[in-house]
């Protein structure tokens, strides 16, 4: 792939699945979220389903790709980084989980974030992106 056509897929891979990501969330709460109160006085929403886990795995795929595209490569990452967000995204799962944050801990969530680290490794190793 030349370089042109592999900046294009890593931008595509941070701006697509946070589009679709946002999308999924919003149209899959069974209620809704505070913003939306603010500007409709009433809108149906519906629980699709996967809609409370795959928004999380699109987000972390957009943020493991952006990543990727700011240090031009997965193995130009420092590795005290690859760690540190990794800590980051696992932490504010299990923070929530006992409270000390606000949300909904999901160990769901935790496996769609291994899932999406592992998707962008993939996809880096196997020279797609």
């Amino acid at each position: 792939m030349n370089a042109k056509n592999r900046t294009y897929t890593r931008v595509g891979l941070i701006i697509v699945p946070l589009i679709l990501g946002t999308w999924i969330y919003l149209r899959g709460r069974k209620y809704p979220v505070l913003f939306e109160t603010w500007f409709y006085q009433s809108k149906e929403t519906s629980s699709l389903p996967g809609s409370g886990w795959i928004p999380d795995y699109l987000w972390c795929v957009s943020l493991w790709s952006c990543f990727v595209w700011v240090w031009k490569g997965w193995n130009n990452i420092p590795v005290l980084w690859k760690w540190l967000l990794w800590l980051l995204i696992m932490l504010t799962e299990l923070l929530q989980w006992t409270g000390i944050i606000q949300g909904t801990g999901d160990w769901i969530d935790l496996l769609m974030y291994q899932l999406a680290f592992f998707t962008v490794y993939i996809l880096h190793k196997s020279e797609l992106i």
